[in-house]
């Protein structure tokens, strides 16, 4: 049954003590993984990790696919995992600094081994002067190191493409630069129309900017399905998942050709709210949404918040200010241009085509440009050494509130932070890390100003 209902509404103690605090220390804020003998591990089918510092799994299947071009401006951070665009790619922070692709700062964990492919772009590779591209940086293993990058035009390098010792080819051709997922765009389509003709099995009711969908059946084929019109999904900003059984994926099918504009300010998911990375179940329940926007000719995610989910829109060109958490597949355009928005690369576990490949793609042998170094290209970091992001400092992201962080069913909560809690003592720099250093800086001041009065009363002493 679909049910449909809308109402309106909206040296020394003093080195010791530096030490303590994490003060000194040399290498970049991003942490190299640990070596394994056991070799890359691949993602498990349920269980996905939330949002965390260090990768976890290996995956070789496209994270984000932009069936047109893809534009980064605005102060956007990163794009976790595989990034395939088969038009033109354009990187042009409005201030400049670094766009993290592969692996990022603070996100699922979930990407490419060290050495294979994080960004294919068919056309022509654009980055603007100020701006700092680092693919898989700090990846190393056995296989390789960084992440690599393949181009069918022209690379146009006003600022700086670094991946860390991955291989780096322009001139190959579209479809040689995004092989093995040159037809990707028609398996989005195919699976869109599939998805598309499943019967709803559970409710769907819009109240105010409120949307739930309700399980009301057995599901099929442990999927649940869900309806809702482009129109009447247009606007929302709630969004709460209800008796969904334990580890039914979810698709929401979005039925018509009207434009689909929404600002993600809360999820709950079996009375838990998600979209906040306290929770317990984010990584599940990222893993388990997919919206299929199979006729809908554009879609906005604005605000600054998290949508959880993997997106499916074959016919859409996408805007993005808000932070994605799943598999983004856009037939059209997409340009992302938020304050510090990420994606993150949670693989939907309701399709073979979308899930976590269970062997990393191989991107060939294209022939590295002469001067890109074969070892990585940052400093060795020691394990335990401070983690990712979008590396460097950027704009600070709000801490989550006490509300956020309460465990407690939320059905319509407040606004989400953007950045996860910094349980580790590191943060990605693109959020409260900043802060972190600007304190740890005084301390430092404070200290070596004490040393230096301490030192020259010494002196003072000893001369008398």
């Amino acid at each position: 049954m679909h049910v449909t209902g809308r109402t309106v509404g909206r040296t020394g103690t003093a080195l010791a003590v530096l030490l303590s605090l994490g003060l000194l220390g040399t290498g970049s804020a991003f942490a190299a993984p640990a070596a394994s003998d056991d070799g890359p591990k691949y993602c498990p089918s349920t269980g996905l990790p939330g949002i965390g510092h260090n990768p976890q799994f290996a995956d070789g299947n496209v994270a984000l696919f932009a069936g047109g071009d893809y534009t980064v401006d605005g102060s956007s951070a990163e794009a976790e995992g595989l990034l395939v665009v088969k038009g033109d790619a354009t990187l042009a922070k409005d201030s400049g600094g670094i766009f993290n692709i592969g692996r990022v700062g603070a996100g699922s964990g979930i990407l490419p081994d060290a050495g294979e492919l994080m960004l294919a772009v068919g056309g022509n590779l654009t980055i603007a002067k100020g701006t700092k591209v680092d693919v898989g940086f700090g990846l190393t293993s056995s296989s390789g190191y960084g992440g690599a990058v393949q181009v069918g035009k022209k690379i146009d390098e006003k600022g700086e493409l670094t991946t860390n010792g991955g291989k780096l080819a322009s001139g190959l051709g579209a479809e040689r630069a995004l092989s093995p997922y040159q037809s990707f765009d028609s398996t989005i389509g195919e699976e869109s129309a599939s998805l598309g003709k499943l019967k709803p099995t559970g409710t769907t009711v819009r109240t105010g900017e409120t949307v739930t969908f309700k399980s009301t059946g057995a599901g099929t084929g442990d999927l649940q399905v869900f309806e809702i019109s482009a129109a009447e999904l247009d606007g929302a900003s709630s969004f709460t998942f209800e008796s969904i059984p334990d580890g039914d994926s979810v698709v929401v099918n979005v039925t018509g050709s009207h434009a689909v504009s929404m600002a993600p300010m809360s999820v709950g998911f079996n009375n838990d709210r998600v979209d906040v990375y306290s929770s317990a179940h984010f990584g599940e329940a990222a893993s388990r949404i997919l919206y299929n926007f199979a006729g809908a000719p554009s879609l906005t995610l604005g605000g600054g918040g998290n949508f959880m989910g993997s997106i499916l829109a074959p016919k859409a060109s996408a805007d993005f200010t808000a932070s994605t958490n799943g598999r983004v597949y856009v037939g059209g355009d997409i340009r992302t241009h938020g304050t510090g928005n990420e994606s993150h690369n949670y693989p939907w576990t309701g399709s073979p085509a979308f899930t976590c490949k269970p062997e990393p793609s191989k991107p060939g042998t294209p022939t590295p440009k002469p001067s890109q170094p074969e070892q990585p290209s940052q400093p060795p970091v020691v394990p335990g050494s401070p983690t990712p992001s979008a590396s460097r400092p950027g704009t600070p992201a709000p801490t989550p509130t006490e509300a956020e962080e309460s465990p407690q069913p939320v059905p319509t909560p407040s606004t989400p932070s953007s950045e996860p809690k910094d349980e580790g003592g590191f943060l990605a720099s693109t959020g409260a890390q900043v802060g972190m250093y600007a304190t740890g800086a005084a301390v430092l001041g404070v200290l070596g100003a004490g040393l230096l009065v301490f030192t020259r009363r010494r002196r003072g002493q000893s001369r008398g």
